[in-house]
């Protein structure tokens, strides 16, 4: 069984106003440890590029149960536990330094072919430097085959270069700040994210204007992110309150 495993201590600058880990770099921290990941197997983004190919993030999901503080030593926990045909799933954790569980996540990623921008099958050889663990924190992702034509359009953002990857697209932690910006003062003052859910539909690229919607859904949030009226991403939050 093979898991990648990365040690953060965390900084001030990625905390919120009250000390703790803000969502956003949660999943920053995850992302990256995937990154470290790929490199350590030789399947880091320099070998992408040699065979015009990408990943790109299609989902999330997350729970989280603690939120770690402002210089805190922590571990990213990171394993490949499934492939089929271009979509891969990786599985992440999140522990304290004494190995307690304070997040998980699983994503599912596809495998572009970085010219043509179109999902490629995962080459046999990936599947092999990948060694799949299976083992999944979630057994499957969130149904977003819901009706969303009475969400109203209640804030407005304007992409900046700053938003923008090493893809040449929004990064896939911006669209989170923009759904927390969206929330209402009252939530956003007394609560964390306590779960998180988003499906990645298409890619946004700089300067574009995109306009975000909310409304509550039996106890949580649906989310929607639009250009020029498309829907670029979905995602349903559930929040706690704050410790």
């Amino acid at each position: 069984m093979y898991k990648f495993k990365k040690e953060y201590m965390i900084p001030y600058f990625h905390t919120d106003k009250d000390g703790y880990l803000r969502f956003p770099n949660i999943l920053a921290y995850m992302a990256e440890t995937s990154s470290w990941h790929s490199d350590s197997i030789g399947a880091g983004i320099e070998h992408l590029m040699e065979r015009n190919l990408g990943w790109m993030l299609n989902r999330w999901e997350v729970k989280v149960y603690t939120y770690p503080r402002a210089k805190d030593n922590i571990t990213i926990v990171t394993w490949t536990s499934g492939f089929n045909r271009f979509y891969a799933t990786r599985e992440f954790s999140l522990e304290d330094d004494k190995g307690n569980l304070l997040a998980k996540a699983t994503t599912q990623w596809i495998l572009i072919d970085m010219k043509k921008k179109r999902p490629v099958r995962i080459p046999p050889d990936f599947i092999d430097r990948y060694k799949r663990v299976e083992e999944y924190n979630f057994k499957e992702f969130t149904n977003f085959n819901i009706t969303v034509d009475d969400l109203g359009m209640t804030s407005d953002f304007t992409v900046r270069r700053s938003d923008i990857d090493n893809n040449n697209h929004v990064n896939n932690t911006k669209y989170v700040d923009w759904i927390i910006e969206d929330m209402p003062d009252s939530i956003f003052e007394n609560e964390r994210i306590e779960e998180f859910s988003i499906i990645y539909k298409k890619e946004i690229l700089e300067g574009a204007e995109i306009s975000i919607g909310n409304k509550s859904l039996d106890g949580r949030f649906l989310h929607m992110i639009t250009t020029d009226g498309e829907v670029n991403a979905l995602g349903i939050t559930k929040w706690k309150k704050k410790d």
